[in-house]
């Protein structure tokens, strides 16, 4: 298109040469200098121009100033609760392109929401619904020219007249609150008059965004859409990372998951979520909620095993809620599981300086002076005041076990027999003889075996073929000092009953094997008892004089076998199992189910010595056998 010189150009041409950068081919003179236009010079169509240009110009700067916003998940591991509480708790820096722009601004932390019910429950549809929550119907839509023209009118003068005729509008009660026809699920409820504080916590203003993101991954875990809610739920912690909610709402999905799964992996990572959670601390505006959190990250814990980690937990919620016996006592039972009796006695017996009357740190306390000290005299009080109160934490088979037991060692074997059976009567024993506490159903249970009866004669005859040389191994290492160790299990009433383990939990110790060469290579040959995870292998002897407390083990999987290598006086020793007895006679074997009551007496003058054995219980199958546990 060509121009005269003498017709004015468009007025699209004149924008464009206003808004272009000179380079060095343009020839413009130094001395010229074009006076901008007013403001009334400008026709209609250059001020249009101008205006789409302009809004062009700061959508591209809003793009640019969002795309730094992003945060990220950093690579760095907190190790301990302060270090993690500290990385939470801390403002976020500002960009270096918002220091140039803007005047630096502190960021309060926003407190965080007390809501607890993390999962949304929809009805038939709502899922549906949800889907297409973002999606605006064409006939709500309003035009640009349309908004112009409504825009026309004051806003001030319309709100003026509407006053006039209806009446103001009620004000709101917090700055925060939403519209009154806000229909989320965000909605503040009034202030209760009676507590002057609001009936539910509020949800911050700024948190819709990730409420909306956090009712998405929970409606993919509804749909069991797993992969996808974890991936949600993953987006969450790294975008939101200053929220409590989303690390506690992945703890709970993750939760699930394992247990759909069945995978212990997922259960730590939920621990992980659970333990981030936790260091908001005080952030964590919900008591309940928090310590919600926390006795679950506690069960998680004692069940992998993770002591340590677990009283981390307990002594954090004891902070919170200090006037709560029911945590330390909690922390005590931790102890007891772990079977840290020391440290059971002492929150025990400051539990009990503040709440003397508690029944479940009176049991714990009772427990301690058995097991410790053997102050049966005194246990006995604790023990019994605690599981006569019925109250809750105190109805364990072990506490009914460990009151029995105490009875025993008091010589009230009549009263002994009548709390074993009340714990047949709740469920806790097989029968008032049989125990065991750590049990598999439909078993043969009978005191005493005979080898063709376990299924593994082979192995046993083997065994027996060997004694003599299991029998020099032994008395070779019983006459190094130190070999042998003392019964640690508080079975002993009176002599000396020591042992030298080769295998325990179903895994050989090297250095003890090393030194049994023999025993060991036998033993490898029958991995129904060296691989039994239930059980131990290992040389035992008993002086004279020494006495064993009626006593049961702690499980009805296995079996025990007692191959005799040494007992010089066998009319003065005896294995009383139930109501059977038997003796020990040199290169035989004595085969019982331990989980039933035994008792041991060896009035003799010289050691007796001995290769125990544990083996699967024959019933087991295969499949149950990989699946138990160690103990």
């Amino acid at each position: 298109m060509y121009v005269s010189e003498d017709e004015p150009p468009p007025p699209e041409a004149i924008m464009r040469r206003r808004l272009t950068i000179a380079t060095d081919e343009d020839q413009i003179p130094d001395d010229l200098e074009e006076i901008p236009l007013l403001d009334d010079e400008y026709s209609e169509e250059e001020i249009e121009i101008e205006e789409e240009i302009e809004v062009e110009i700061s959508d591209i700067e809003e793009e640019d100033a969002g795309d730094g916003d992003v945060a990220l998940s950093a690579s760095y591991v907190p190790e301990t609760f302060e270090q993690m509480s500290s990385m939470y708790k801390s403002s976020p820096e500002p960009s270096d392109e918002r220091k140039d722009k803007e005047p630096e601004e502190t960021n309060e932390p926003i407190k965080p929401s007390g809501f607890s019910d993390l999962y949304v429950e929809y009805e038939d549809g709502a899922i549906e619904d949800y889907e297409h929550d973002g999606e605006t119907d064409e006939e709500d839509e309003i035009s640009d020219e349309e908004e112009d023209e409504i825009s026309d009118v004051d806003d001030a003068d319309l709100m003026s007249r509407l006053e006039a005729k209806y009446g103001r509008l009620p004000v709101k009660e917090y700055e925060s609150d939403p519209d009154s026809d806000d229909p989320t699920w965000t909605q503040i409820k009034p202030k209760d008059p009676t507590t002057d504080a609001p009936a539910s916590v509020p949800v911050p203003a700024a948190d819709d965004s990730f409420q909306q993101e956090l009712r998405q991954a929970n409606a993919e875990m509804i749909r069991e859409n797993y992969a996808q809610a974890l991936r949600s739920f993953n987006t969450l912690i790294q975008y939101y990372a200053d929220e409590p909610l989303a690390h506690l709402a992945r703890a709970h999905f993750l939760e699930r998951l394992a247990e759909r799964e069945r995978s212990n992996q997922r259960l730590l990572e939920a621990i992980d979520s659970y333990k981030r959670y936790l260091a908001f601390g005080e952030l964590v505006a919900s008591d309940g909620e928090f310590l919600s959190a926390g006795e679950r990250c506690i069960e998680h814990l004692r069940f992998m095993g993770y002591h340590h980690q677990t009283v981390a937990i307990h002594e954090l919620l004891i902070e919170r809620l200090p006037a709560d016996p029911r945590l330390r006592n909690q922390l005590s039972f931790t102890h007891l599981t772990a079977n840290n009796m020391r440290q059971v006695k002492f929150v025990a017996a400051e539990t009990l300086k503040l709440w003397p009357a508690d029944p479940v740190a009176q049991l714990h306390f009772g427990l301690a002076l058995k097991q410790l000290h053997g102050d049966y005299v005194q246990a006995l009080s604790y023990l019994q005041n605690a599981i006569e109160s019925k109250a809750d934490g105190t109805q364990e088979a072990y506490f009914y076990l460990a009151l029995g037991e105490t009875l025993q060692r008091l010589s009230r074997q009549p009263e002994a027999v009548e709390v074993h059976r009340q714990g047949v009567a709740r469920g806790f024993f097989v029968s008032v003889y049989q125990r065991s506490l750590y049990n598999e159903p439909k078993l043969r249970a009978q005191p005493f075996w005979q080898p063709s009866e376990t299924g593994y004669n082979s192995q046993l005859k083997k065994l027996q073929h060997n004694w003599i040389s299991i029998r020099e191994e032994a008395l070779a290492l019983l006459s190094h000092r130190g070999y042998f160790e003392d019964e640690t299990e508080n079975l002993r009433h009176m002599g000396i009953w020591q042992q030298f383990e080769l295998f325990a939990k179903g895994q050989l110790i090297r250095k003890n094997c090393q030194r049994a060469p023999i025993t060991c290579s036998l033993l490898k040959e029958f991995p129904e008892s060296s691989g039994c995870r239930r059980g131990q292998v290992k040389f035992s002897v008993m002086h004279a004089e020494t006495h064993v407390w009626p006593h049961c083990g702690p499980t009805n999987c296995r079996l025990r076998a007692h191959l005799t290598l040494v007992a010089p006086e066998p009319e003065r020793t005896s294995l009383r199992v139930a109501e059977q007895e038997r003796t020990w006679r040199e290169g035989e074997l004595i085969i019982f189910d331990d989980s039933f009551e035994h008792e041991v007496w060896h009035n003799g003058t010289r050691p007796r010595l001995v290769l125990i054995l544990d083996m699967w219980h024959p019933d087991l199958t295969a499949s149950q056998r990989r699946s138990l546990t160690a103990i």
